[in-house]
């Protein structure tokens, strides 16, 4: 269940110069363009902020204070990339990709901090690097950048016995939880706890592109398929420390919806995009989801890792390009949403209009 962002070691000792790479959504805001995107927020309500802080969990944290929420600062989802190519927008679009989604959460902790079972069970698998222990009813927990402290069928009972340390460099303890061998989300309720979460996910911009690597669309002019393209990112529910401080992860899940404009008559009702509330994808390709432009936070492309630059996540809101022949030619709003496993949310809309007429452009 090993994910890009735990082989990166070897780059981190290798680097110590940072390099700006291009912006990857590009020409964002395209001039002559029909509106801006106009955003909303939609912040749990004070009732949902206190059910969050005291919503079920069944299992405490695996550092101590066991009892006491911890900063995460890689979420269940996040895209997990290392590029082959060149550290250029060309690179980041074409090159080859070790990609992967994040099969878990990244808890920020002092390296050499002592990392506990968080539930009762069996160590099956020992490694140089993580270990698994196997619970009751088909749950599993990794444990990654540890060194360990057991041996595989010791038996573990949780909050006593010391699984291992956090290795030098690392920072942090990946959690990846399994059931019946699928990776499921952990900040999701009635799992880790206790956990609240107060921050509201953004939609930053929505373009349009011919293909997935293509340029963008002028959203005045769409016509035949095209890519509809989110940029979302959420904050994490509490401040990380040190060189992952303020750098972002992604939304749990995001919907979107078309009506016309400006009259507002819905001809897409909400349609779920993507959702890492509960569980991944069914498909293990990352590409699915994410559209060419995105990477992970300190992306590594070729043999460096380019520190402090955040993530881009760039999300597809259709599997397959979207046939504008499915809407008559006119105006219409695109709405956005994104959420956290909290319930914050927020919402941003993009204008666009659809033009498949033959004779349109003669007038």
């Amino acid at each position: 269940m090993a994910t890009n962002t735990h082989i990166q070691r070897g780059a981190q000792r290798r680097l110590a110069t940072m390099f700006l790479l291009a912006a990857a959504i590009g020409g964002g805001a395209l001039a002559g363009r029909t509106a801006l995107p106009t955003q909303t927020s939609s912040a749990a309500s004070p009732a949902a902020a206190v059910s969050s802080a005291d919503r079920s969990h069944s299992y405490g944290w695996p550092v101590k204070p066991f009892d006491q929420q911890h900063p995460v600062r890689g979420s269940f989802g996040d895209p997990r990339s290392i590029f082959r190519g060149a550290p250029t927008r060309s690179g980041l679009l074409h090159s080859a990709c070790a990609c992967s989604y994040h099969q878990g959460i990244d808890i920020s902790a002092p390296d050499g901090t002592a990392v506990y079972a968080v539930r009762d069970g069996v160590v099956r698998t020992v490694t140089p690097d993580w270990v698994q222990v196997d619970s009751d009813g088909g749950v599993a927990f990794q444990y990654w950048h540890i060194t360990a402290r057991v041996r595989v069928g010791d038996h573990v009972q949780a909050r006593e016995d010391l699984l291992g340390h956090i290795q030098h460099a690392s920072g942090h303890v990946h959690l990846t939880e399994l059931a019946d061998g699928k990776a499921v989300n952990p900040l999701s309720a009635g799992h880790i706890g206790p956990y609240s979460d107060t921050t509201s996910p953004l939609v930053a911009a929505i373009t349009f592109r011919s293909r997935d690597a293509g340029a963008d669309l002028l959203p005045e002019y769409l016509h035949g398929p095209v890519e509809l393209i989110a940029a979302a990112s959420d904050t994490p529910a509490m401040p990380v420390p040190g060189q992952w401080n303020a750098l972002p992860v992604t939304p749990a899940k995001l919907t979107f919806r078309v009506a016309t404009f400006p009259q507002g008559e819905t001809v897409i009702g909400e349609t779920t995009a993507m959702d890492v509330t509960r569980t991944l994808p069914a498909t293990s390709d990352m590409w699915h989801t994410y559209a060419r432009g995105s990477h992970m936070n300190m992306v590594q492309m070729g043999v460096h890792r380019y520190w402090y630059q955040p993530g881009a996540y760039l999300f597809k809101l259709t599997a397959a390009p979207f046939d504008t022949h499915r809407l008559k030619d006119g105006v219409y709003r695109l709405t956005v949403t994104a959420a956290d496993t909290a319930g914050n949310r927020s919402s941003t809309t993009q204008i666009f209009q659809v033009h498949n007429r033959k004779t349109w452009l003669k007038g």
